[in-house]
């Protein structure tokens, strides 16, 4: 009785925390467009979740990845302290980003994106250390400062205290850069530094290969706003982040299920895991599909950008709330590539699948609109998902229903959007 109340105890408080951390993670993007110009929003999302998240997963050098390999699948505890160090090693990316800003001149759009990547670096490295030691609420909070910081930021504007401008968020978010400097030291300083740099050259040796799919996986799925850029213009991509921000909603599930049962997922049978996950597959998809019908019939009394861009956008929309599918089912996957050592096998599959999407993409270059770019970008993340599947298969690992769920989910979606929207 005791125990049950425990784990009832936990799971109460990681629900609240949870909820409170990604209500703000949700809402704060889209606080912050009603105040920000598109353009000065799109900035802001570029930095955020399109190139600050891929330059993010070159500079973490796959060690993220790493730990629970190296802690939870092989028990090497030594290996611990080593892990500390990557902190510090975080900061060659950011000193050179100050001396590129400072002294040549770097465009402050590009500024923020890599002081941006050094923070989600910070945070993705923490968080992993803490999901794997169960230590789920920290982990929540961890995931989510960011965007606790931007809030906070936001409500002092709200005050009057403080002007909203892209200027005035980069200088915020340089700032709390320094607090993670200064956790970092701290802790490096803390521990036994014998044979650190020998075991962490092993780690390095290990996560070499994550690095790779790790940056390409990103690439795949993170890319939306990188590629909107380069077609239109940061309006657009606000335009984009904003319906993506909203689509998101169902993220949040997921990541609820990624963070309290992280450890389960990492070391369970893998018939088990397609039973789970082909059901939460049909249930995010369900519910993505809710969300996008009442969500005009409540943001139009709250939203000026909602108003002023909804009806140009449905499409946009709709295969965003598809594409948050998709992005879960990767996501879920790499977890299960990971701790099969199979991720170097996927690398030259996602590279390929990188280079035939360039390709269609400048086949299409002259007939390309926001909702078609949207749909190219949903379905490479698609056939990333199936080459998630089918080096599993290969290792006799099968998702049957999995992959079924997720292919019905995407014909029917794009024969949704080419025959009605």
């Amino acid at each position: 009785m005791h125990k049950a109340f425990e784990i009832l105890k936990t799971h109460s408080k990681l629900g609240v925390v949870f909820s409170l951390a990604k209500a703000t993670v949700f809402f704060t993007p889209l606080l912050l467009a009603d105040v920000l110009s598109k353009e000065a929003f799109g900035i802001l999302e570029y930095a955020l979740a399109g190139l600050g998240m891929v330059v993010n997963s070159i500079i973490n050098l796959g060690v993220p990845g790493a730990y629970p390999y190296f802690i939870l699948r092989q028990k090497a505890l030594r290996f611990q302290d080593a892990f500390k160090l990557h902190p510090l090693i975080l900061l060659i990316p950011f000193i050179l980003n100050q001396i590129l800003f400072y002294v040549f001149d770097l465009n402050i759009n590009f500024y923020l994106a890599f002081n941006v990547s050094y923070i989600i670096a910070n945070q993705t490295f923490y968080s992993t250390r803490l999901k794997s030691h169960e230590k789920s609420v920290f982990a929540v909070i961890m995931d989510s400062g960011l965007y606790i910081l931007l809030l906070l930021y936001y409500l002092l504007f709200t005050l009057n205290i403080l002007k909203i401008n892209i200027v005035n968020i980069n200088i915020t978010i340089q700032l709390y850069c320094y607090l993670y400097i200064l956790y970092g030291v701290y802790k490096f300083y803390q521990i036994d530094k014998n044979e650190i740099l020998f075991r962490y050259k092993q780690i390095l040796k290990f996560s070499s290969h994550l690095l790779i799919s790790t940056f390409l996986i990103f690439l795949i799925t993170t890319s939306g706003r990188i590629l909107i850029e380069l077609f239109f213009d940061f309006s657009q991509v606000g335009i984009y982040a904003y319906y993506f921000r909203l689509s998101a909603i169902v993220v949040m599930i997921h990541q609820i299920v990624n963070i309290a049962f992280f450890k389960k997922i990492y070391t369970a049978n893998p018939i088990k895991l397609d039973n789970y996950y082909f059901v939460f597959f049909v249930m995010i998809f369900l519910i993505s599909m809710v969300t996008y019908l009442i969500a005009p019939l409540v943001l139009n009394h709250f939203s000026s950008f909602f108003n002023d861009t909804y009806n140009d956008n449905k499409a946009i929309y709709f295969l965003l709330s598809v594409q948050m599918v998709m992005w879960i089912a990767t996501a879920l996957n790499s977890n299960i590539i990971d701790r099969e050592n199979l991720t170097s096998k996927n690398n030259p599959k996602f590279i390929a699948l990188i280079i035939f999407s360039c390709g269609i993409l400048y086949l299409l270059r002259n007939m390309m609109s926001l909702s078609l770019l949207t749909f190219i970008h949903l379905s490479i993340i698609y056939f990333a998902s199936l080459i998630q599947y089918e080096s599993l298969y290969k290792s006799k690992i099968i998702f049957k229903k999995s992959f079924f769920t997720l292919s019905v989910i995407y014909l029917v979606s794009t024969y949704t959007y080419f025959s009605f929207l």
